[in-house]
């Protein structure tokens, strides 16, 4: 069993534990799984994934339990925009992988597409506690994570690179001062409003 997360109208929340969720009135979604075109719900796999709705004292998020063969999962955020651009809806399409494919901070904002009903004794009222051990605070924090790490990996002045380019931006707009030295190979940057200095190393570009 795959364990998801759902987040519904405080009001609905007693009646969807009681009676399940029919996929025919909760469905989100419909795309072509396996040959043919089904209906999904649109679930997280982290509760902490929609913070608006974790906050929210009008929803309640709701455990479900569902049969990993009925759970697939998609890279959310590439469907809305789908909608307009249709090669990016097929990027949404070829995002869309069993759910036990799916490796933790592949997507920045993953959901799982439930294609079954899901009967009450599947569903439960999850605590503010989080009653059930989540092992990372989000999917968005996990997926940045993994890229900062994947390139400091490959780049040891990744860093400085980062945080460099960041700060050649606010130089642009006018909201840090900039010196740099060819000879040291030194950034300084000056935020007056901080009153805090920043050394940086110049990239080397050409190294990526």
């Amino acid at each position: 069993m795959v364990e998801v997360y759902f987040y519904i109208p405080v009001q609905r929340a007693d009646n969807a534990v009681e009676c399940g969720m029919k996929l025919s009135e909760w469905y989100s979604r419909e795309v072509e799984l396996e040959g043919e075109r089904k209906k999904c719900i649109s679930a997280l796999l982290n509760p902490r994934d929609d913070h608006e709705r974790y906050m929210s004292q009008d929803h309640r998020c709701l455990k479900l339990e569902v049969q990993s063969k009925y759970c697939f999962a998609a890279d959310s955020l590439l469907y809305e925009p789908g909608l307009v651009y249709p090669e990016v809806m097929e990027m949404y399409k070829h995002s869309i992988i069993p759910i036990e494919k799916y490796t933790f901070s592949d997507y920045r904002l993953p959901e799982c597409l439930i294609t079954s009903t899901i009967i009450g004794e599947n569903i439960r009222v999850l605590g503010r506690g989080l009653d059930t051990p989540v092992l990372y605070n989000n999917s968005q924090e996990l997926y940045f994570n993994n890229i900062l790490e994947d390139f400091r990996e490959e780049h040891d002045d990744f860093d400085d690179s980062l945080l460099y380019h960041f700060f050649k931006r606010l130089h642009m707009d006018g909201k840090v001062n900039c010196i740099e030295d060819s000879k040291s190979g030194l950034a300084v940057f000056r935020d007056n409003r901080k009153n805090r200095t920043y050394t940086l190393k110049i990239p080397n570009m050409g190294r990526y």
